[in-house]
């Protein structure tokens, strides 16, 4: 017999041959098969000359023939599987007709292929197996959050609160039944970092309330003063290296590191001390003008009475160690907001600082309306032109009017040489617009924006998601427009803030005998670096009680309780 490919596929020639060998693989496997049978069956297939068609067998597919054929013991083996087929077989789907099936799609000359290529050889039989059941003893999986979620109430706040407070209110993000677990149990966590890990000059200036008032926004609020002091002392501190202690270059830096590392930590609970000044003394001086009384300006005095108030919070040591460090802090900021360079106004109109330092009502609005949250953003914010224009943006918000714009130089005919002019100042009504204010994208505690303000929307009280204890807002808040219009003109001067009374009340309490013995402020620096074996930190962080704060008698920090021992 000829090989098979020496037929065209789909011709009676090919039809004629696997009808032979077909009559042949039954012959073969015929029990009466044998020689003579085998002889008799070839001279059959001989003597044929004609073609005929052959049968068509059931099946609805059809396959190609293999290459060669299988024995009579290749057929009775038992069928091994491949690990896929396996799997696929075990769940009782039969993909042979799937795979072997070929239905031409074309017509015209090739439509007579539709009705005969419908031969098939004998299909593989398939190998049923049945489906093993899933083991009971196996044990199940479960998530981490339902292992959490499945403990009792008092195991779930043991597990929760000795976790950092941003991961605190991180976990309040990822699922509504975290943020109602932590806002259920808010203040047995809050007693627990309040217990060991605030500091303990934070609690004697803000002193725990009654345990049953005490939740997440008493915590948060002391961890949003303390983020702001270490901020603004890695700031006040960096640029101190630069540019006092003139350490420029990565090595000597790397020298200082030692001294530097004291600075910051020592400026952190100045600067925090500072924050609960400017804080309270906003309070105060709000409730002292809603109330109907004399403002500040028309009174005749020698120490302002509202800083007076604040001040006998502070014991001895604490008054004498923040009057000395106030006018580094004053300093530093007003350094950020001046131009980079001291030279004249043709230097500066090349490398485009045109605008000049802040007037002192701008500063002095700024520490006692937005207080030291508001210069740390400022401080922040990167490029000289574009500090300026947000002083300018935020100080016509406060104030409801546009900022002067800048006088016009006379070198003015070279400025196109230089980096580009800011924009004028822009009405406060449109200044949302020019800084590109986004309600969606905005980050902060309790924007005062119009955008913001309107995006948030009331819900009902009974949301844990929307009314938990941080929706009263971060502490030192921006305040609305009727107590701006109170407080704006009764701002004091920025040489008149916290210096002149300060200095009076250290001499009346005779902390030092005279006022040169109050340290200036190269003195203060070399006492910030100075190496004495301790971090600084031993005045300011005396041992915490073990269960309890007291808070009796916090009238005046100089008792039992105060800032520093």
């Amino acid at each position: 017999m000829d090989p098979l490919h020496s037929a065209e596929f789909a011709s009676d020639r090919y039809f004629e041959k696997l009808r032979r060998l077909n009559d042949s693989n039954e012959i073969a496997n015929s029990p009466s098969s044998g020689p003579a049978a085998a002889a008799v069956a070839a001279t059959a297939t001989s003597t044929v000359t004609a073609p005929a068609e052959p049968p068509l067998l059931e099946g609805p597919t059809f396959t190609l023939p293999l290459g060669r054929q299988r024995s009579h013991d290749s057929d009775n083996a038992p069928l091994t599987l491949r690990p896929s087929d396996q799997k696929k077989r075990s769940l009782g789907h039969d993909l042979t007709a799937l795979r072997t099936q070929r239905r031409p799609t074309f017509s015209g000359s090739f439509g007579s292929l539709r009705s005969k290529v419908t031969v098939i050889h004998k299909a593989t039989p398939v190998v049923q197996e049945d489906v093993l059941a899933e083991d009971p003893t196996t044990p199940h999986i479960f998530a981490l959050q339902n292992l959490l979620l499945a403990l009792p109430n008092e195991l779930q706040a043991q597990v929760i609160a000795p976790l950092p407070i941003p991961t605190i209110l991180t976990l309040r993000l990822v699922s509504k039944s975290f943020h109602t677990l932590i806002t259920l149990n808010e203040a047995s966590i809050a007693r627990y970092h309040a217990t060991n890990s605030l500091p303990a000059y934070a609690l004697r200036l803000y002193p725990l309330p009654d345990p049953t008032a005490i939740n997440l926004h008493y915590l948060c609020s002391i961890w949003h003063r303390l983020h702001v002091a270490t901020k603004l002392s890695i700031m006040i501190s960096a640029q101190a290296t630069k540019e006092i202690f003139l350490r420029t270059t990565d090595a000597l830096r790397l020298e200082f590191e030692p001294q530097h590392r004291r600075m910051r930590q020592r400026l952190v609970p100045l600067i925090f001390a500072l924050f609960h000044f400017f804080e309270t003394y906003r309070d105060l001086h709000v409730r002292h003008l809603a109330a109907g009384g004399t403002p500040i300006h028309l009174q005749p005095f020698t120490l302002n009475p509202l800083e007076c108030q604040v001040m006998a919070m502070y014991d001895d040591r604490t008054l004498l160690k923040v009057h000395q460090v106030f006018p580094l802090v004053m300093s530093s900021f007003s350094r950020r907001l001046r131009p980079p360079s001291y030279a004249g106004r043709v230097e500066r109109s090349f490398k485009g600082y045109l605008k000049d330092r802040p007037a002192n009502e701008v500063y002095a609005t700024i520490v006692s309306v937005g207080g030291l949250r508001q210069a740390q953003r400022f401080w922040e914010t990167k490029g000289y032109n574009s500090r300026r224009a947000a002083v300018d943006i935020w100080y016509g918000f406060i104030t409801r009017n546009p900022v002067e714009p800048p006088p016009k130089s006379k070198m003015s005919i070279i400025t196109h040489l230089g980096r580009k002019k800011p924009n004028a100042a822009v009405d406060a009504t449109s200044s949302e617009t020019t800084a590109g204010h986004n309600s969606t994208s905005c980050n902060e505690w309790f924007c005062v924006k119009p955008a913001c303000q309107n995006s948030r929307r009331r819900h009902s009280t009974d949301n844990l998601v929307f009314h938990s204890s941080l929706s009263a807002g971060p502490p030192m808040s921006p305040l609305p427009r009727d107590q701006l219009r109170l407080i704006l003109p009764d701002l004091q001067h920025l040489s008149n803030i916290w210096c002149h009374t300060a200095e009076a009340l250290i001499l009346e309490r005779k902390i030092v005998e005279r006022a040169q013995d109050i340290k200036r402020t190269h003195q203060v620096f070399l006492e910030l670096i100075r190496d004495d074996g301790t971090d600084g930190l031993d005045d300011w962080s005396p041992a915490i009680p073990s269960q309890t704060v007291n808070t009796e008698g916090q009238e005046g920090m100089d008792a039992s309780g105060g800032v520093s021992d």
